[in-house]
């Protein structure tokens, strides 16, 4: 895509924020999650700012304003450029909260339901065990793709990254056509992966990801099925059916949260994978590791 120009500006972006999981938000992720609503607070208002100012007389003031997120470790991919200003007119948020549904694919379903509803033009959905950075929202937001989710693992051993492979298979009894998951556990580092960096159709648990609505309009519902395979599966073979692209951003790293107050991440999961090589072995024997696909 080339750059935006000040005429080509859309007007709003309407922004669901999501979130589906189990218990309400964890006392270790709280303070995380209310600083981020924040900081999302702190782009809509100077998203409207801009609006009532112009453009030009805005990015005129906008290096006098304090940071963003002045202390972060991601400080500088926290402030929007004037690419990202001018494609996000006037932000607006909404905030749907279904943490105490019990089932999680129930709880994705009502909220992109609710997100047609409002005319939201993206869903950000991320359940309340996770941890990032506050620039997760921009770096997810420009890349422009229908689907891209953050860099996740799951928090029960062994520890792996939750990008998988779609693959075919059929029941050993009935015969019958199913689709099954190979994981990836040698992921390409710190870029933007589909489904030719996989060598397969990519799938990816849905703990942190940004969804445009048009997706929800594309395809029929059910979008979020719980199955043994998960909610986070069926919806990627759903896309996959309907030719819609999905991506992982490796780059967009987070943090899963363990029972205890531990959270698993990329040095985590690398650190115990090196210390029980034959676990995975034995465990993933369908995975993607390096020369090996």
């Amino acid at each position: 895509m080339g750059i935006l120009q000040v005429e080509d500006r859309v007007d709003q972006v309407k922004l669901i924020i999501g979130m589906p999981w189990y218990d309400g938000a964890d006392v270790t992720c709280t303070a995380r999650f209310m600083d981020f609503m924040m900081y999302l607070g702190e782009l809509r208002d100077r998203s409207m700012w801009r609006k009532a100012l112009g453009h030009e007389k805005f990015m005129e003031l906008i290096d006098t304003l304090p940071k963003l997120d002045p202390d972060g470790p991601d400080a500088e991919a926290c402030e929007p450029t004037e690419e990202d200003w001018i494609r996000m007119g006037e932000l607006q948020i909404g905030l749907l909260d279904y943490t105490r549904t019990s089932l999680p694919g129930k709880a994705r379903e009502l909220i992109c339901e609710s997100a047609l509803q409002w005319d939201a033009d993206y869903v950000l959905m991320w359940d309340d065990d996770m941890r990032f950075e506050k620039s997760m929202f921009l770096r997810l937001w420009r890349h422009d793709k229908p689907i891209v989710a953050a860099l996740a693992f799951t928090a029960r051993e062994p520890y792996n990254p939750v990008i998988m492979t779609i693959r075919e298979t059929r029941d050993k009894v009935t015969a019958q056509r199913m689709m099954v998951s190979d994981f990836v556990l040698d992921y390409p580092k710190n870029q933007l992966i589909g489904n030719k960096e996989v060598d397969g159709a990519l799938a990816f648990g849905t703990g942190v990801f940004l969804c445009n609505t048009d997706v929800f309009r594309q395809i029929p519902q059910p979008w979020f099925e719980s199955t043994g395979a998960g909610e986070d599966f069926f919806f990627c073979y759903k896309c996959e059916e309907h030719g819609v692209a999905r991506y992982v951003d490796t780059a967009t790293k987070t943090r899963h949260k363990q029972w205890d107050s531990t959270f698993i991440d990329e040095d985590y999961y690398e650190a115990f994978r090196k210390l029980n090589p034959k676990i995975y072995e034995e465990r993933f024997p369908n995975a993607m590791v390096e020369g090996k696909a």
